[in-house]
């Protein structure tokens, strides 16, 4: 059950969908809405401010760090404002918070009061980024405990979740989220399994639709053979489905280090938006 939910914005257009589909699922899960800005204490470390300085023509740190300081802290309240008046327009209250910090770990501090944390694909400074996926996006998808909402660059309203299932246990958490999240919004579910072994197929779906019957929602199941993240992609292209849920794999210090591969390539890959569960 989802009452509480994290958003994290940026300024950034990829920030501003993932504000809307916030406010969006608060509205329809009755749930409190909590938006945060965190200043990334990186733009105040003495080497960038430094070579910042420079370029921009002022003397080395003559008082450069507090007026850049200032400045961040003005725009992140400025951010903030935004977010709350975009928010009042959708008839939803909001609590806001301005941080200070490390990015990912300020987030990861905020998500323990919370039950969903939503943020975009790419941030601010994706066209700095030679990767596809944000920095801070990755660096969430492994760290964050509670379900993580990746949030496109264009909103959809959410009709129809596909789930990702292979019996681990990343997927059983995920197939509990979903199943909730399905009851509470009242959208139908299709689980998807893919392996060659069709047997193997059979009892795995046999075992979730078991699990799933009980909440009483409309639900369909799929087989499927070859690539898990070609299957996963091409399902979300062409399908019905405006939401894929699926796991991640425990906490490991190899998941730390390497997302699994699926996971990581859907996520880089869809126009859809994607809930990451963490086992």
């Amino acid at each position: 059950m989802i009452k509480h939910i994290l958003v994290s914005v940026d300024g950034s257009e990829n920030s501003d969908t993932a504000l809307t589909y916030a406010a969006y699922l608060a509205k329809k899960l009755n749930a409190a809405l909590h938006i945060q800005h965190v200043i990334d204490v990186v733009f105040l470390e003495n080497p960038f401010l430094h070579d910042l300085s420079g370029a921009m023509g002022f003397e080395p740190f003559v008082d450069f760090s507090g007026k850049v300081s200032s400045i961040l802290r003005q725009r992140g309240k400025d951010i903030l404002a935004e977010a709350e008046a975009t928010c009042a327009k959708a008839g939803m209250a909001c609590t806001t918070y301005l941080d200070t910090g490390i990015v990912t770990k300020e987030i990861c501090e905020r998500e323990k009061l919370v039950d969903l944390v939503i943020i975009g694909q790419r941030g601010v400074n994706s066209q700095f980024d030679r990767k596809i996926l944000g920095s801070t996006t990755e660096g969430l998808t492994r760290r964050l405990t509670k379900p993580l909402f990746i949030s496109p660059a264009q909103f959809h309203e959410i009709n129809h979740v596909l789930l990702a299932y292979d019996d681990s246990n990343g997927a059983k958490k995920a197939m509990e989220f979903a199943a909730g999240f399905c009851k509470d919004m009242n959208i139908p579910l299709t689980i998807v399994t893919v392996n060659k072994d069709e047997k193997v197929s059979l009892t795995i779906l046999n075992s979730v639709t078991s699990y799933i019957n009980p909440y009483g929602i409309s639900a369909d199941t799929q087989k499927k053979t070859g690539s898990t993240e070609t299957v996963l992609k091409s399902m979300m292209d062409s399908g019905p489905y405006d939401l894929l849920v699926m796991g991640a794999h425990g906490h490991s210090r190899i998941v730390e280090m390497v997302l699994g591969s699926t996971t990581e390539y859907v996520i880089r890959n869809t126009s859809k938006p994607v809930i990451v569960t963490k086992s």
